[in-house]
């Protein structure tokens, strides 16, 4: 039985929810808030299942295009003294190997599959959500009202939908700003070669993606409200980055003078039930690991396909099919935000010791246990990557 699904947010959980539920042939209307789709956006690592999953809905060859060139990442301390240099082949040699791309490049890639396949309303937002005996009725901000089977929220981090009717859900603050963007130009750098800063309660990385174009990303620990910090971003970054070399500091000023670049306070989302009536929260909405789990795009794309794989088995009985991508979702969630605090404790240090502690030990370790490091957490058990329930 072919239902009407509802998403609100075309993101990368959203658009890829969308690709798979148009295959199997529903009917889906995505409404998002912007006026329309970008390539802008900073850059994310698609790793592991993520990487899978795009590959069976035919992507591959349209992501790779859409992709920046990765070989060699290089983490360093404050003194540019190597602490450890990792090859993306050698480490990957088990998995999928990891596709750099900007988020924007990846929705991209995700929209020009499904645009001629679903309604897509730019521009609109949900206003009130009213569940009758056998549908639900949504009501738009461009005035017009819906009727669906089911409607899936994806509308990021700070998602007004969830907040509206999701009254048990948690957005906690997870004290670290993240300021990223792209910077077009000219330099010397190495296309494809990495540079990664380890600090004390910071992180600095730099990408040069392209001959005339660096993408930048910081990672501060940070208590300080949002509010109180978006509109000072150059007196933040001189603060935690004023002390290092000048190019560094050169790069950081021409980003915030001429670059595209974001600003946020990450948040991890926490949802002991991720379905409520007929609405279901799908990606950073209903479980964002933050950043720093390095997942949270593949997390996202793999919460999609599950929800879809279990509308799909039970098309007729759209409760159960949540219940059980509820059911599914809540361990691996865990898995990944325990991740994220894990990388932050080591990859954001909260002092001199607890740095020089992980900078002696990274140096040192042999290369099975970084390659345990940085691919084991990860991974999928072969039944979550089969949807199997226990």
């Amino acid at each position: 039985m072919k239902k009407h699904i509802l998403i609100t947010g075309a993101g990368i959980a959203g658009l890829t929810a969308a690709n798979f539920l148009a295959k199997q042939g529903h009917r889906v209307t995505l409404v998002d808030r912007s006026p329309s789709f970008s390539k802008a956006g900073f850059l994310i690592s698609l790793k592991s299942f993520g990487v899978k999953i795009i590959d069976e809905l035919g992507l591959t060859k349209a992501l790779h295009e859409a992709s920046s060139p990765s070989e060699t990442v290089h983490f360093v301390e404050t003194n540019e003294a190597i602490i450890r240099s990792i090859d993306y082949d050698n480490m990957n040699e088990n998995i999928e190997r990891s596709v750099l791309i900007s988020r924007g490049g990846l929705h991209q890639v995700l929209y020009e599959a499904i645009k001629n396949d679903v309604h897509i309303l730019f521009g609109t937002t949900i206003s009130q959500v009213d569940e009758k005996e056998d549908y639900t009725q949504v009501a738009l901000s461009n005035g017009r009202t819906l009727a669906v089977d089911l409607v899936i929220v994806s509308e990021g981090l700070r998602s007004a939908t969830r907040e509206r009717y999701f009254s048990d859900v948690q957005l906690k603050d997870f004290n670290t700003l993240y300021v990223g963007g792209k910077l077009k130009q000219k330099h010397a750098r190495q296309v494809g070669i990495f540079k990664v800063y380890i600090d004390v309660d910071k992180m600095l990385s730099l990408y040069p993606i392209a001959e005339d174009e660096i993408a930048i990303q910081c990672y501060i620990r940070s208590y300080e409200d949002l509010r109180n910090l978006q509109n000072n971003a150059p007196s933040i970054l001189d603060n935690a980055f004023g002390d290092y070399n000048a190019e560094v500091r050169q790069l950081l000023n021409n980003l915030l003078d001429k670059g595209l670049f974001f600003i946020d306070k990450m948040g991890m989302v926490h949802a002991p039930n991720l379905v409520t009536g007929r609405m279901v929260l799908l990606g950073d909405a209903g479980y964002c690991p933050t950043a720093l789990s390095g997942m949270g795009a593949s997390l996202s794309i793999y919460g999609a396909k599950a929800l879809a794989h279990y509308i799909s088995q039970y098309s007729e009985d759209i409760s159960t099919a949540c219940k059980n991508y509820n059911t599914l979702m809540q361990p691996i969630i865990e898995k990944f935000q325990t991740n994220a605090k894990n990388n932050a404790a080591s990859f954001l240090p909260n002092n001199e010791v607890d740095l020089e502690k992980f900078v002696n030990g990274f140096r040192n370790a042999s290369t099975i246990e970084v390659q345990n490091i940085m691919t084991a957490p990860i991974v999928l058990t072969k039944e979550q990557e089969n949807f199997i329930l226990h």
